[in-house]
């Protein structure tokens, strides 16, 4: 008895190491920071870029989306994440008119599906009856948790978005959380009530969104392949911005606090808000530029991976060519996560359509190319340019001495940094053919050095090889289209 009294702490504290092991083994396979560079994440302990073509994020809260069907399509042309709204935030209808239904996030009549349980009381704005919001719907946390495991069995990551603003009063009255949809009826209403949502204001309601937010962590801790984002766009239409950015706050602590004590840990993004919260990892922001958005390289000093979280939709708003160059440019400006938004997945359409399978094969052909690259190692280097080709954007990635990759895109507006106020939403790639030089500082050494077609996925001629004696080198391009790739590694 006394020999087994002096044992047990002994078997306790091994099976306690054990466990910790364990876990922490387990939690090495969820998505999070690069350690050797916080601008890129890892997911199943490799380094990852996050590059993607989507659809208008409603793959879970529309019950007549086969999200199946979506992300076969993703899985074909290597697309590794999507974005997806919680059913917090919906749309209608005629939001946007020339989709009407065909916008995933406007479900028609009675098929959103939501955090929590339909009531057995008619009344809720779109269909059915009034939301429960004392009872979380089973049906949605399976739907939810089916669609994290299938997009993990294709490679793919959810970026979970828990809320969103809600641009205006009408647009409010259709989420779950409007008081006149839910059997407790409390929370805000009246006149600009939709500025409330990102708010502390409304005790009500906020305890409402902490609940949800408290048990999607819970219920989703077991997943690698996911991370949150607090709010979609939540300065748009909000004249007080420390009101949005101290709620967003609350918020990335409530989550950090939550996952304290189970056993993994996911990454935060936000949406232009609180990028500079230690809680916060991705810094989403959308379009190629917006007027209250800080200087692409001062992001890059955040030491947080850097998303374009939404561009213009293809093929409506940005045609195949002004995407890849846009996708393109922002990778190899230091980005760690692109998302091109497009209108082609819909109900009726959620594989796409042959326009948004092009865009796909452009972005797997990025990928590839920096595949060719140790690219947490490098680092945005536009000091390492000497010479530049005229009327064009030139970016290049390096880890100097060893390996740079260089991209060369004529597109509009070519001179747009430094940018003052101006608010533009995409380049409009230039389909042109072009010949340019470039040249860059470069040390001593033996080098491989090949071309890039971004378009056809290919390389031009065979690698040569540089003996370069160090200092300034010339390349001089072939004929290209739009835009051309070069990479210079050291043997």
């Amino acid at each position: 008895m006394l020999i087994a009294a002096i044992q047990k702490p002994a078997v306790l504290f091994w099976c306690i190491i054990a466990f910790c092991f364990s876990v922490n083994a387990t939690a090495q396979n969820t998505l999070r920071l690069s350690p050797q560079n916080h601008h890129y994440v890892t997911y199943r302990q490799k380094p990852v870029l996050l590059i993607t073509s989507g659809e208008h994020y409603g793959a879970l809260l529309n019950l007549d989306f086969d999200y199946i069907a979506y992300l076969n399509a993703l899985q074909k042309e290597g697309m590794n994440n999507t974005r997806v709204f919680s059913g917090a935030y919906v749309e209608r209808k005629n939001d946007i008119k020339w989709m009407l239904y065909n916008n995933t996030l406007a479900p028609k009549e009675n098929r959103l599906i939501a955090p929590w349980k339909r009531s057995n009381i008619p009344g809720y704005i779109n269909g059915g009856n009034k939301f429960d919001l004392d009872q979380w719907d089973d049906q949605y946390f399976i739907r939810l948790k089916n669609l994290l495991r299938q997009a993990a069995m294709r490679s793919i990551v959810i970026e979970l978005t828990l809320f969103g603003n809600q641009y205006n009063d009408s647009i409010y009255q259709y989420s779950p959380l409007y008081p006149d949809n839910n059997i407790q009826g409390k929370g805000p209403k009246g006149e600009n009530s939709f500025l409330l949502f990102q708010s502390l204001a409304d005790t009500a309601l906020v305890a409402r969104q902490e609940k949800m937010v408290v048990k999607l962590v819970q219920e989703l801790n077991a997943f690698d392949n996911l991370y949150y984002e607090i709010s979609n766009e939540p300065y748009n239409e909000v004249k007080d911005s420390a009101v949005v950015d101290k709620w967003n706050a609350h918020m990335a602590k409530l989550i950090r606090q939550t996952e304290m004590l189970l056993p993994k840990k996911h990454l935060i993004a936000t949406n232009q808000s609180i990028v500079d919260n230690k809680a916060v990892d991705i810094a989403n922001y959308h379009y190629v530029h917006i007027s209250n958005m800080p200087g692409f390289d001062s992001l890059l000093r955040l030491n947080k991976v850097i998303g374009m979280d939404e561009t213009m939709g293809s093929l409506i708003h940005a045609d195949v060519n002004d995407v890849r160059v846009e996708a393109w440019d922002f990778i190899l400006h230091g980005g760690g996560a692109y998302n091109n938004l497009s209108w082609e997945y819909t109900p009726s359409a959620p594989q796409g359509t042959s326009g948004a399978d092009t865009i796909r094969q452009y972005l797997k052909h990025l990928q590839q190319f920096m595949s060719t690259f140790r690219f947490v190692h490098m680092q945005y280097s536009p000091g390492l340019l000497v010479l530049l080709p005229a009327e064009a954007i030139t970016r290049v990635l390096a880890e100097e001495g060893k390996q740079y990759a260089v991209y060369i895109h004529h597109s509009t507006p070519h001179d747009m940094e430094p940018v003052t106020a101006a608010f533009v939403s995409k380049y409009e790639a230039d389909t042109s053919s072009f010949k340019d030089s470039v040249a860059l500082s470069l040390p001593a050494g033996k080098y491989t050095v090949q071309w890039y077609n971004p378009a056809k996925g290919n390389w031009y001629g065979n690698r040569r090889t540089l003996q370069h004696k160090g200092g300034v080198y010339t390349f001089h391009t072939p004929l290209f289209t739009t835009d051309i790739a070069l990479s210079i590694v050291r043997k």
